[in-house]
């Protein structure tokens, strides 16, 4: 599948989530790296009131993982990622919303 194939089914997704289910909060998982802790990877993270726990896939030119996390809190993506990089996600929360975050690995 070529890249602008991917990006048209991605936003696709998000727009049909956005009118398909109005009444879902706007609270939305993040993805990020953390500098910290060794070794390259990604975690996703909810604002701490957000009831919902997330189960998140991303993929970036540094490599892939899937993981998952509590509500209100952090949790890794656990996968192979060789270096620091942009990643793409896409997250599915305990209440059925989707979401598309952005990050980084580091």
């Amino acid at each position: 599948m070529n890249t602008v194939a991917v990006r048209s089914a991605i936003a696709a997704a998000a727009a049909f989530a956005a009118f398909a289910a109005p009444g879902i909060a706007a609270a939305a998982p993040n993805l990020h790296g953390d500098p910290t802790t060794p070794g390259t990877q990604v975690q996703v993270e909810s604002e701490p009131g957000d009831s919902n726990s997330y189960t998140c896939g991303a993929v970036g030119v540094a490599g892939a993982g899937v993981g998952s996390n509590s509500s209100g809190s952090a949790g890794s993506v656990n996968g192979a990622y060789f270096g620091p990089g942009p990643v793409q996600g896409g997250c599915v929360g305990s209440d059925g919303s989707v979401y598309f975050p952005t990050g980084n690995a580091e």
